[in-house]
């Protein structure tokens, strides 16, 4: 994705600062790069104008060699944003039309096309999103819509909001490996990237006043990753708002079933009680990260019973899928490794 941003803006793939300048404008959270003596918003040009629906399948087939659907014209698309899925970075209007982000705009919504090598992705992720979502999780705003030939998942950006008239405003974030110093080689806790223990200590250390809901939050998150084999849950992976009056666990976001996917490795991002096998990890398992995060000696039972209404939340948004329209078979292997993992948990002694 970097070398075809490289090629499209003419720069070199090593020029990182050259990039910065041409795209800076629209970063993740509040960061805004500009060139010296030019403003946030200053090239922006009226109102934006809704993409018509040949447009934007245009874009969505464009995404291969056209990464985040950039523009080079002056007044055109100005934006960054990381990760290694095609995705069409896009402001949705009040009319719920589509429109480009034009000079320095802030976008607020993705659209992630289905992917050729991962089958199914689109609703893999539109599920565990929305099994996090019924068992009362944070998480980002989803949905799936098809547009021409394409099926997509929408995705709300939780670093945007609109006040009272209607603009949108920045929120800024950071991710984990951000807020630890963690460079993003090193997401992984096996390369040295944060482990599921220091994200609780950060989020104490932090000093909000809902540092304790933050905790509870995360360790359901991580639940729910290892519940829907989840094993990409690393440090960039979870992010933080900084909002009035302080720090909070952001939405969550990204969560993908890898483990239907036999060519994407199973080990854990982030160990549990030291424990990078999902097939290794049982209430022991648990318990250790229990007395390794402070979290008290109740955590086993809690995983057990957490782990029950997160099966059943599967099985209840799969009939959704099917009456809804976005079924795909991913979601019963989902649902099978759910049953599974949650089945040795309830057979397991506390």
């Amino acid at each position: 994705m970097r070398r075809a941003v490289a090629e499209k803006l003419r720069l070199s793939e090593e020029d990182g600062f050259g990039m910065l300048e041409a795209l800076g404008a629209d970063c993740a959270g509040a960061v805004v790069l500009l060139p010296t003596g030019e403003r946030p918003g200053s090239r922006a040009r009226g109102e934006p104008r809704p993409l018509g629906d040949g447009e934007l399948v245009g874009m969505l087939k464009d995404l291969p060699r056209d990464p985040l659907g950039i523009e080079v014209e002056p007044d055109g698309v100005r934006l960054s944003l990381g990760g290694v899925q095609d995705k069409l970075v896009l402001v949705r209007l009040p009319s719920g039309e589509f429109a480009r982000p034009r000079g320095g705009e802030p976008s607020t919504c993705l659209l992630k096309p289905e992917n050729d090598r991962y089958a199914g992705l689109v609703a893999n992720e539109a599920f565990c999103m929305e099994v996090a979502r019924t068992v009362g999780a944070d998480v980002a705003e989803t949905q799936v819509l098809t547009i021409g030939p394409f099926q997509c998942l929408y995705v709300e950006r939780f670093d945007r909001a609109r006040d009272r008239a209607g603009n949108v405003e920045r929120l800024h974030q950071e991710d984990v490996c951000q807020a630890l110093g963690v460079l993003p080689a090193a997401k992984y806790e096996a390369n040295g990237g944060p482990s599921a223990g220091q994200v609780v200590a950060l989020l104490r250390r932090l000093g909000s006043r809902r540092a304790a809901v933050d905790v509870n939050a995360f360790v359901r998150a991580i639940v729910i990753d290892f519940l829907l084999g989840n094993s990409d849950a690393h440090g960039k992976n979870f992010s933080l708002l900084y909002e009035s009056p302080g720090v909070r666990l952001a939405p969550l976001y990204d969560i993908v079933s890898t483990a239907v996917y036999p060519d994407l490795t199973g080990r854990l991002a982030m160990s549990i009680g030291g424990e990078e096998d999902p097939d290794r990890v049982d209430l022991a398992s648990w318990e250790r990260f229990g007395r390794e995060a402070g979290l008290g000696g109740q955590l086993p039972r809690f995983v057990r019973q957490w782990s029950a209404d997160i099966l059943a939340a599967a099985a209840e948004c799969s009939r959704n899928a099917h009456s809804e329209g976005w079924y795909h078979p991913v979601i019963d292997a989902i649902v099978e490794i759910c049953r599974e993992r949650a089945g040795r948990l309830a057979a397991a002694d506390d």
